[in-house]
């Protein structure tokens, strides 16, 4: 078999699995803007409750997604991914069935309670091997965020025709027909045969490796951004288009940084991994310029394509180079850790604009600015410390 046919054969279940964690993305992230206002219409509404409601899918998500990457490291990414989507279409059917909002939390725990982005991560990495993997991942990363960005352009067209119980019994229909898929044909990268989970020793000299750092905190600030510009920009988009009419900032600007993410790959298979997220927090950053004009139409196109030019091009690089610095014993571990800082980082982009937008949106803007620069001088060190290393090896050698 030629080695563009064992390329071709790997991508299918790539996509699949891909498709899947999109889906639970997507799923989770267009009934997200309705679920306050359909609190109100169950039993036993409260603000607090409803507060709650919203916020439990991203709190399990943050707290589980290690223990989900320990789990695949000892029995296998398929199991692991299986048993988590299975957590979620439970969730999305007592979500359906919910009538108090008691009910309806619990739904959001167990919705959020399947963990497993990471271990999709972690088994992407592992079928696609050394030669794929950038591509591999650019795929799975093209999917999940472009589902999260599509989601705020579909969620308005889908509300206008069906409840939200519905659009969570949608969503367990789907993700149901993928899980058969992924169980009846696809196999998983390995079974690593462990007899426990990674040791402490292990996941230690993992959080000591600099690289693997720096590319989890460049998630938190990647997904910081991403939240905080979701927060707002929906609010400007509200005024110039309507909701019904935000699909025509949406998909341009998907269709746009899918392109140049593609591009930018290139050079990543290359060996400029620091280049590319230099730019590419460059590229966020200015991106927040246009916002500053909100209520015109091509400053929130062209804000928006910049910004998601940015943010797909660092979840997948940054998802990229860990895998690459993570041994495969460990690969379910550190895509654990890596998504856990992303989802901190959305708590922690939604809190940030939640508290300041009300009382100056000017300032909420500088720290979403700041964040992308500090994303922007880490890179820069980590360039910096990567590049004195490779100068050291050559002067070692040269002796």
């Amino acid at each position: 078999m030629s080695i563009q046919s064992k390329s071709k054969n790997r991508m299918l279940p790539v996509v699949m699995i891909s498709l899947a964690l999109a889906l639970q993305q997507m799923s989770m992230t267009i009934v997200a803007p309705f679920i306050s206002t359909y609190c109100k219409s169950l039993d036993g509404y409260t603000p607090l409750l409803a507060g709650l409601a919203v916020g439990a899918f991203g709190l399990m998500q943050a707290i589980l997604q290690i223990p989900f990457g320990l789990l695949s490291d000892k029995y296998g990414n398929k199991r692991i991914l299986l048993t988590g989507l299975a957590i979620v279409i439970i969730g999305f059917i007592v979500g359906f069935f919910a009538k108090s909002i008691r009910m309806l939390i619990l739904a959001r725990v167990l919705q959020g309670s399947g963990a497993v982005i990471g271990v999709g991560y972690s088994w992407v990495a592992g079928l696609a091997g050394d030669q794929d993997r950038t591509k591999a991942m650019s795929v799975l990363g093209a999917f999940v965020s472009a589902a999260a960005a599509l989601a705020f352009a579909v969620g308005p067209l889908l509300r206008g025709v069906m409840s939200v119980s519905r659009m969570f019994l949608a969503g367990a229909i789907l993700l149901t027909m993928n899980s058969l898929y992924i169980l009846l044909f696809l196999k998983d990268a390995g079974d690593r045969g462990k007899a426990s989970v990674p040791r402490r020793s292990e996941i230690s000299f993992l959080l000591r490796n600099r690289t693997f750092v720096i590319m989890n905190l460049l998630a938190f600030l990647n997904n910081f951004m991403m939240m905080s510009v979701f927060y707002a920009a929906p609010i400007y988009m509200d005024q110039v288009t309507g909701q019904n009419g935000m699909w025509k900032i949406f998909v341009p600007a998907i269709l746009v940084a899918v392109l140049f993410m593609k591009v930018t790959v290139r050079w990543v298979d290359q060996g400029y991994v620091n280049a590319v997220l230099l730019v590419a927090f460059a590229v966020s950053v200015l991106s927040i310029l246009f916002y500053l004009r909100p209520f015109s139409f091509h400053f929130l196109l062209l804000g928006t394509t910049f910004f998601l030019c940015g943010y797909i091009t660092i979840a997948t690089v940054a998802a990229t180079h860990v895998n690459e610095v993570v041994e495969d014993s460990l690969r379910g571990t550190g895509n654990g850790i890596f998504n856990s800082f992303q989802y901190i980082g959305n708590f922690g982009g939604a809190l940030a604009m939640g508290a300041v937008w009300g009382s100056s949106q000017k300032a909420a803007w500088l720290i979403v600015t700041a964040a992308g620069v500090v994303g922007f001088l880490l890179t820069a060190l980590d360039r910096r410390v990567n590049t004195k290393k490779a100068e050291r090896k050559v002067l070692e050698h040269e002796k």
